[in-house]
């Protein structure tokens, strides 16, 4: 069975969203929530909706103190009772079936960690219209480049592909979680590669990751995410993704890149990824909300000449 782990901190407004589809998952008979010292009503939603599902055991752990969502997944960890733990964030919900296809991959694929899919749903958007529209990706790149070590979430491709980081909805065991736990020094800021810390240490270990296009999450829009590291200011996120990801270089870049064959020292790496990250938080917002104008022009257009 599957013990379902979800740090989260002032969020009832979104666990009050997607917390029901953590409790229709298929094996999963245990959910932990913990608190990382939040102060709102999460432990009063955790509790009403629980009460619908009373052969799923929940726990809600209270941080007396801020420990940030690494070592509140730590916590989690060691109150879990089962075998394989599967992560989920407290804005995100899961499809149906999430679970057991993962653990279904784990055992097949003879994976450390598996995940599937995360789709980011547009305003207004259901679960089922964005799976028409994310279908295996909607661009045509590498799903994983290895000079930033970025996982290209939005990439198109089919069935199940190795990569050395994913996402963070990931099922692993609970064994390798104790063997390499989450780093806690990524508790400030935007809380950058937090997850991917622990992703990095199973591939430069020799295990193998795997994302399937089998199940999904879903994340939701912005408008709907109040608080959290993604509300921070653009240049606050920019300057916390460089310093977060230097430090991560520092501790994987020469075992990783013998093991993907890169050659670049450490530092251009790092150089590489910062200017990626300037693009990312700056031109690329620009360039697609251009792309969606024109876009939406184009169907309006379409959409006049089409005769009644």
């Amino acid at each position: 069975m599957i013990t379902l782990i979800v740090p989260t901190r002032n969020r009832s407004h979104t666990l009050r969203l997607v917390a029901p589809s953590y409790f229709q998952q298929a094996d999963v008979s245990e959910i932990i929530f913990v608190s990382d010292a939040g102060t709102d009503d999460s432990e009063a939603v955790i509790q009403d909706i629980a009460a619908k599902h009373v052969d799923v055991r929940t726990r809600f752990i209270r941080n007396p103190v801020r420990l940030g969502a690494s070592q509140s997944r730590n916590v989690g960890v060691a109150q879990a009772s089962n075998e394989f733990i599967l992560f989920c964030d407290d804005d995100e919900y899961l499809q149906a079936e999430y679970a057991r296809i993962c653990l279904t991959k784990l055992r097949q694929l003879d994976a450390a960690a598996v995940s599937g899919r995360r789709i980011y749903l547009q305003a207004g958007e259901s679960q089922s219209s964005a799976l028409v529209r994310f279908g295996h990706g909607i661009r045509r790149t590498r799903p994983f480049r290895k000079l930033i070590c970025e996982y290209v979430n939005a990439a198109r491709f089919d069935g199940d592909v190795s990569v050395p980081i994913t996402n963070a909805i990931i099922l692993t065991r609970k064994s390798l979680l104790l063997q390499y736990p989450y780093d806690s020094h990524y508790a400030k800021g935007n809380g950058y590669r937090e997850e991917s810390d622990f992703q990095m240490n199973l591939f430069v270990n020799g295990h193998d990751l795997y994302v399937t296009n089998d199940c999904h999450s879903f994340h939701l829009p912005m408008e709907k995410v109040l608080t959290g590291g993604q509300r921070t200011g653009r240049w606050v996120r920019l300057c916390w993704s460089v310093h977060y990801t230097a430090y991560f270089y520092r501790k994987y870049y020469a075992a990783y890149a013998r093991r993907v064959g890169l050659r670049a020292p450490r530092e251009m790496a790092v150089a590489a990824f910062a200017l990626f990250a300037v693009y990312r938080e700056t031109l690329r917002p620009v360039l697609y909300s251009g792309v969606k104008w024109w876009l939406q022009q184009r169907h309006r257009h379409a959409a006049r000449r089409v005769p009644a």
